[in-house]
């Protein structure tokens, strides 16, 4: 089971949860331009970086076990999730978009530069952020559910020996800028 939460909750297929979280909430009809560019630089190039760099045998596997293997695709994370920022803007995206777009780049910025010296949780993270981006758009039953499954995301990487349960729960607290940049008005 474990095993299955992980490949299933794996940080590309969170992102795309999240930027479909937002974009379903957005009204505006540049939304879905938007989103796509969001998720294009959020989950979609990331993802094809990490797939390069296992099929270039730079990785040992697409989960990036080692600490060492992840820093090319925590940096390249950065550099997308912060590129895309002015890019978004250009398009008009809705404001709740270039609030999670600033509030993604910083979580993975601080989560690139924990990977510098140890290896954090990227899957808890994303879980985590899923999670506090439903109750910072109001929906608290979906907010409760994902919490749930952040906590089962957590206990699946620990359970597989791929992190210490340190590693899980500051990966869980990366979380905190979503919240934080989507309930500033």
């Amino acid at each position: 089971m474990a095993r299955a939460v992980s490949i299933v909750c794996c940080p590309p297929l969170l992102a795309l949860s999240l930027v479909l979280l937002v974009g379903q909430h957005s009204a505006e009809p540049s939304t879905l331009r938007a989103v796509l560019v969001l998720l294009v630089a959020t989950a979609i190039l990331p993802a094809l970086f990490v797939y390069g760099a296992y099929r270039r045998g730079r990785a040992e596997s697409l989960d990036l076990s080692h600490r060492a293997e992840r820093l090319g695709p925590a940096f390249f994370a950065v550099l997308t999730s912060t590129a895309v920022y002015p890019l978004l803007q250009s398009l008009a995206a809705p404001p709740l978009l270039l609030q999670l777009s600033a509030a993604l780049a910083t979580q993975l910025i601080a989560l690139a530069l924990v990977t510098v010296r140890w290896k954090i949780s990227y899957h808890a993270a994303s879980a985590a952020g899923l999670a506090v981006l439903a109750w910072a758009i109001d929906d608290p039953e979906l907010g409760l559910a994902l919490a749930a499954l952040a906590g089962l995301v957590g206990w699946a990487r620990v359970r597989l020996r791929r992190h210490t349960p340190a590693q899980v729960v500051f990966g869980l607290l990366s979380a905190v800028p979503i919240y934080w940049w989507v309930r500033t008005p």
